[in-house]
């Protein structure tokens, strides 16, 4: 029987294979670190702390201030993680706008943070084309690790925090929100102890107007 003709790269292959897997045995064993040259992935960013993730600031679309979760502390909030090239992100406004209507009076806030890898000025763009009354931020490159400091995983779009007045996370959602869903979060977020905002009054807060763009009070 004659040998296979490609018995020298079979050899060759064989040996590159047990090479990797030394260096996959040394990469695992106690004690080892991987080295440089083996591409592994690194350390996943380590999450913000609860204060660092309120404290966080976003400059304001629907504004031209920055704000921060902190600046809502006192109320029950529903944070909305979202992007312009998301479908259901979209879809899910229209609701989000008529419970902000239905329960600011009672302490509820909805809060908007685009995550859009563009520019500010094309979400901008995009809000003009519809009515928002709650306020809507632009996320940036710790937003992820805003997520993860509340015990939330940021994997899709779009993704909800529901906070209680104190600032602490009560639960989290992956994907749009059905009504009933969102009633459900509301009443939870609503019904937890918590030190209520300070009672101020506030001019009505803006509403961007569906053709035009300008501001509406």
């Amino acid at each position: 029987m004659q040998p296979p003709r490609h018995l020298p790269l079979i050899v060759l292959l064989l040996v590159a294979s047990g090479a990797a897997g030394f260096g996959v045995y040394q990469w695992l064993a106690p004690g080892s670190t991987p080295p440089a040259s083996t591409g592994a992935m690194v350390p996943t960013e380590t999450p913000m702390t609860r204060d660092e993730a309120l404290g966080e600031k976003f400059d304001g679309l629907t504004d031209s201030a920055s704000h921060s979760l902190e600046d809502w502390r006192g109320k029950a909030m529903l944070v909305n993680f979202w992007a312009t090239w998301c479908a259901p992100c979209r879809a899910e406004i229209p609701l989000l706008v008529k419970l902000q209507a239905q329960y600011a009076a009672q302490g509820f806030q909805v809060v908007g943070i685009a995550t859009d890898e563009t520019s500010e000025k094309d979400v901008k763009t995009y809000l003009k084309s519809m009515v928002v009354n709650y306020p809507m931020l632009m996320g940036n490159e710790d937003v992820g690790r805003l997520v993860a400091g509340f015990g939330g995983n940021l994997i899709g779009l779009p993704y909800t925090l529901v906070l209680d007045r104190d600032g602490r996370v009560l639960k989290t959602h992956a994907g749009e929100l059905s009504p009933d869903e969102a009633q459900d979060l509301i009443r939870l977020a609503l019904s937890a102890p918590g030190t209520p905002a300070p009672a101020v009054t506030q001019p009505a807060p803006s509403v961007v107007s569906v053709k035009s763009g300008t501001a509406a009070k």
